[in-house]
């Protein structure tokens, strides 16, 4: 999990949003979350059973956000959840060693998801975002975090969001990012596949893919 897709369909119809997945995973995006705030539960489940299919030939992993339950029904890589979410504590006990992540801006945040076997903690926002709205924390308040996981030796990956595009990459070097997630820098692209070849060009300077 390096280059990550926060992937909402939005306005865009099914086949649009589908196409657009498709040439991000041709791009290099290696996780997908599905993060949709308008659907009902109906059409959320309806619209992840479709992904899912498509992530499964293209070996991605899919990653719900928010609901425990539709990760359930179509059986996704796992789930990441808001801190007004269900409890980690709960959903790692229903979704055994699925992948869970959790948002964290708080040292004590990243605490609770090591306490309970998160995976990896969703870190920001980084920068302002069109697509999220949320606190902003900054690449020091980032930082800060990072140097936390590494002081307590927590196997907790750390992903970077908010914000983030191709020219802003270069400021995560020597971070402790071991991931980056993207959104609008994809979602909103005219042209998803080049795009998506940028942004890998760039995370391969910055980021050490090997590194556990």
């Amino acid at each position: 999990m390096t280059f990550y897709l926060i992937a909402s369909k939005n306005e865009l119809s099914t086949q649009r949003f589908l196409n657009i997945i498709q040439e991000a995973i041709r791009g290099g995006v290696d996780m997908i979350q599905l993060r949709e705030k308008n659907l009902c539960a109906r059409d959320f489940y309806k619209l992840a059973l479709v992904l899912k299919r498509l992530c499964d030939e293209k070996n991605i992993a899919l990653i719900i956000n928010d609901r425990v339950d539709i990760a359930l029904a179509i059986n996704s890589a796992g789930v990441h959840l808001g801190q007004d979410d269900l409890p980690l504590k709960e959903a790692r006990r229903l979704l055994k060693d699925k992948i869970i992540g959790i948002s964290a801006k708080t040292k004590a945040q990243i605490d609770e998801a090591f306490a309970f076997k998160a995976d990896y903690v969703g870190c920001g926002a980084i920068y302002e975002s069109p697509t999220k709205d949320s606190s902003i924390i900054g690449l020091k308040g980032f930082n800060e975090l990072t140097k936390h996981i590494k002081e307590k030796k927590y196997p907790l990956k750390a992903v970077a969001i908010g914000g983030i595009n191709a020219t802003n990459i270069k400021e995560f070097k020597d971070s402790g990012a071991k991931s980056l997630a993207f959104s609008s820098a994809i979602m909103r692209s005219k042209n998803v596949y080049k795009s998506c070849l940028e942004i890998k060009k760039e995370l391969e300077k910055v980021l050490n893919f090997d590194k556990p």
